[in-house]
């Protein structure tokens, strides 16, 4: 990459499969000579895995799977076939998309037709997936504030948030905003509010046709279950995936942060 081409790159926060998954080289497999139902079932009990590479040298052509996620006591072998691979260069959220629409635990990473790695839905629980989703809602955010600061004058923000709500998250609000005024810290109010509060002032202002939605109550259909999302996102301990249903429910969030988004740009 040039150093021009990098100073005009837009995204910052750049995630591909390689970067969550594992590499053949540190993972758990078994040898041919190991490879029965039994001994795979050991290995993957004890290890939590529910896919189980059966490695000859150089090459991976057959793999155990559990046949119910989480549940070891009935694996089977399978043939790597063509369903079963993706680049390893493949963009997070293409991962992701995939795992959702193929509804599939797993993914064998390839490099010029070498199997290099592997990714499973259990991989999107670490750090650099954390990441990725808290620049895209941050980059939501921004855009909210941008459009509630373009219809909505700083006393009508004040009045909406300390007027009538007595939530007591509030307080601890108020008191950074008034000790920020008095140390000479002049910024947008808008920059103070939570996700939920830009949500709740663009439901009362009637601003949901600028994203895309005909009333109200869609509106809040899409953003209500953003908010436990931003939530499990700051914070590190949670698990984003808990089953392969909520792999399924993350795509469907980060598709509808993007039709926002889209809409707002």
């Amino acid at each position: 990459m040039t150093e021009d081409a990098c100073f005009l790159r837009e995204s910052v926060v750049d995630v591909d499969a390689a970067v969550v998954g594992i590499s053949s080289t540190r993972w758990t497999s078994i040898p041919p000579g190991e490879a029965t139902p039994e001994r795979a079932a050991q290995i993957m009990r004890a290890n939590r895995f529910d896919t189980l590479p059966i490695e000859s040298p150089g090459d991976v052509r057959e793999y155990f799977q559990t046949q119910v996620w989480n549940d070891y006591s009935s694996v089977v072998r399978r043939t790597v076939n063509h369903r079963d691979v993706i680049s390893f260069t493949t963009p997070l959220r293409n991962v992701i998309q995939k795992f959702a629409l193929e509804s599939r635990n797993f993914y064998f990473l390839t490099s010029e037709r070498r199997v290099v790695g592997l990714i499973s839905i259990a991989n999107l629980n670490c750090r650099q997936v954390k990441v990725y989703l808290f620049s895209l809602l941050s980059e939501l955010e921004i855009q909210l504030g941008n459009l509630v600061s373009r219809h909505c004058s700083e006393s009508e923000l004040l009045e909406m948030t300390f007027g009538t709500n007595k939530h007591p998250k509030y307080a601890d609000v108020k008191k950074r905003y008034n000790s920020d005024k008095d140390r000479g810290v002049d910024v947008p109010f808008v920059e103070y509010l939570y996700l939920s509060d830009l949500f709740d002032v663009i439901r009362k202002r009637g601003l949901f046709d600028q994203l895309g939605y005909q009333s109200g109550a869609e509106c809040d259909d899409v953003f209500r279950p953003l908010v436990p999302l931003r939530n499990t996102v700051a914070h590190a301990t949670r698990s984003l995936i808990t089953d392969p249903e909520s792999c399924k429910t993350l795509w469907q969030r980060i598709d509808q942060v993007e039709g926002v988004l889209f809409h707002l740009r």
